[in-house]
């Protein structure tokens, strides 16, 4: 008694042709198809395609149908094309009823993808980015597979591209995958699945390459097999990561099982090993829909373990800061003390050479005590130039030493610096040599005498750890960009050890002075701050065992010839 039916043809094009007692009526041409318009098909559905066929009861009617379809295209029906025959009433309350199950899973998606990408702008969280590329992604496809997309923002008069479809999926695997990795920190619970999903992810790129070149079976086996491989591989990596004590592995476990089943279910589904019911059709949707909403769960988790994270290195970081100021007041204090001490000294040792002098003088020449007081001047000495170095020390580590910069040719300071301690080396038979510049002066602006007692550590230390019979050179060269002050020796060199604790306070090195000279530990690292304070740096090249070159190097807006 029905009157009003609806033919369902999966097809690209179809055209329908009803003859009514042999004949045919001129309004009775139906057409239908992907690729026809929506505004020129008999039912305005996007998918799947129907004619509208009105029946009269008791009267013979023949239908015939013209068919053209790309059988390797995206929507292909198979071989032999499908012709099923509904009553319109059944037939959109089903439609209708598919749409609202879709559109109400694409909501949900939708709106946990705007939750989970505000969440991302407030804790910058890379996992959540990857979730919302997951949901939205989802949502998108659920909403084009319904007919929404076309519905809301494809013109009426143009066909539906449903690859789309295909490749809104492949996205959302991305997303997927990516989400795995990021949550579950595969690359340090897991470095296997972390291989084997980054390979997958690149593989990917397979059946979206297919689908570009039209070969959609085999896209769509491809893309079907990866999503086998994804979830199976996702869920290895969470149970991985499970036993290798993640803390949040069984919350994706929890939310991955749903998903994974209903995916399992769905490609079973589309191979034809399960038959099409309402449960196995839905049972990728269902699925999707419960992982996501037990992945903010466990995105939920992941915002309490990262606040606890970050409040526990905000209490390291202020801990660390307390003893940080803790030991910078130590360090003051240190420095302070060290200073008076050294100043409340040397007051007393002058005093003491002053009456070693006085006493010496009176003593006749051939007096036996006489070679006790110069020892006695001699270790005085030593003491004294030890409390000078440690009062410089201290001076610059507090910043209480005001640099005086003033423009002076290199050349004149250098060679009075080195004819000053010729004496020194003749003493121990060394050979003491300034290189110049060939020619003009070199002018600097800097601070004459600091850069002075930073040259003369330097010196200090060539002619105290260097051989008799050995050479010892001061170089002067200028450069278009620097100009460089350097002092080598010919001494035993240094060791990587001494490298690494070279420019420290009170560090003495693998190396002896060849004369017994007294060594403070001080001299390098009052040259260091020295020559940084003077805009410059100190360059040291050494091999054991063929001495030590030990360069100034000034920048050249500090110097003008």
């Amino acid at each position: 008694g029905r009157s009003h039916w609806l033919v369902e043809i999966p097809a690209d094009q179809v055209t329908g042709y009803v003859l009514v007692d042999g004949r045919l009526p001129p309004h009775d041409t139906l057409r239908t198809g992907f690729l026809v318009p929506p505004r020129m098909r008999d039912i305005a559905t996007s998918r799947p395609p129907y004619l509208s066929l009105h029946l009269t009861p008791g009267v013979p009617h023949h239908l015939y149908l013209r068919v053209r379809h790309n059988f390797v295209s995206y929507v292909s029906p198979g071989v032999p094309v499908p012709i099923r025959l509904h009553p319109i009433d059944e037939a959109l309350a089903a439609e209708r009823s598919h749409r609202v199950v879709q559109g109400l899973l694409a909501g949900l998606l939708l709106a946990m993808a705007l939750y989970n990408l505000f969440l991302f702008l407030v804790v910058r969280e890379r996992s959540y980015l990857y979730y919302v590329m997951l949901t939205a992604l989802l949502a998108l496809f659920w909403l084009s597979a319904s007919g929404y997309l076309a519905d809301l923002f494809w013109p009426s008069e143009r066909a539906y591209p449903h690859a789309i479809d295909f490749y809104l999926l492949l996205g959302a695997g991305l997303g997927y995958l990516c989400f795995t990795v990021s949550f579950l920190e595969t690359s340090r619970y897991a470095p296997i699945y972390h291989r084997l999903l980054h390979l997958l992810m690149a593989l990917l790129a397979l059946p979206a390459l297919l689908g570009l070149f039209g070969y959609w079976v085999a896209a769509e086996q491809a893309a079907a097999l990866a999503a086998l491989m994804a979830a199976l591989l996702s869920f290895g990596a969470a149970w991985r990561a499970h036993r290798r004590a993640h803390p949040l592995a069984r919350y994706y476990l929890l939310a991955a099982l749903p998903f994974v089943l209903g995916l399992v279910v769905y490609v079973a589904t589309w191979w034809g090993l399960l038959p099409v019911v309402p449960v196995t059709r839905y049972s990728a949707q269902f699925g999707s829909a419960a992982e996501a909403l037990l992945l903010s769960l466990a995105l939920g988790a992941r915002i309490r373990l990262l606040t606890r994270e970050r409040a526990q290195a905000l209490l390291d970081r202020t801990r660390a800061e307390a003893a940080e100021r803790h030991l910078q007041e130590i360090n003051a204090l240190k420095t302070h003390l060290l200073g008076a001490t050294a100043h409340d000294l040397r007051n007393p040792l002058s005093s003491v050479q002053g009456l070693i002098q006085t006493v010496r003088e009176e003593l006749p020449p051939d007096s036996p005590h006489r070679e006790l007081l110069e020892l006695a001047e001699a270790a005085s000495q030593r003491m004294l130039g030890t409390i000078e170095q440690l009062i410089t020390a201290s001076a610059l580590e507090s910043g209480r030493v005001t640099f005086r910069r003033m423009r002076v040719d290199l050349v004149e300071l250098v060679a009075e610096t080195v004819h000053f301690h010729q004496d020194r080396a003749t003493r121990k038979q060394q050979q003491l040599v300034f290189l110049g510049l060939t020619t003009g002066s070199c002018v600097v602006e800097t601070d004459p005498e600091q850069l002075r007692r930073a040259l003369t550590n330097l010196l200090t230390n060539a002619l105290k750890f260097t051989p008799s019979g050995k050479r010892i050179t001061v170089q002067l060269a200028r450069h278009t960009d620097a100009v460089r002050l350097s002092v080598r020796d010919e001494g035993p060199g240094l060791t990587e050890a001494d490298r690494a604790r070279l420019f420290g306070y009170f560090q003495r090195l693998s190396a002896q002075p060849t004369g017994d000279e007294p060594s403070s530990g001080l001299g390098l690292a009052i040259t260091k701050q020295i020559v940084e304070r003077l805009g410059g740096r100190i360059e040291v090249d050494s091999t054991p065992g063929q001495g030590s070159t030990f360069t100034i190097v000034l920048p050249v807006s500090s110097a003008a010839s």
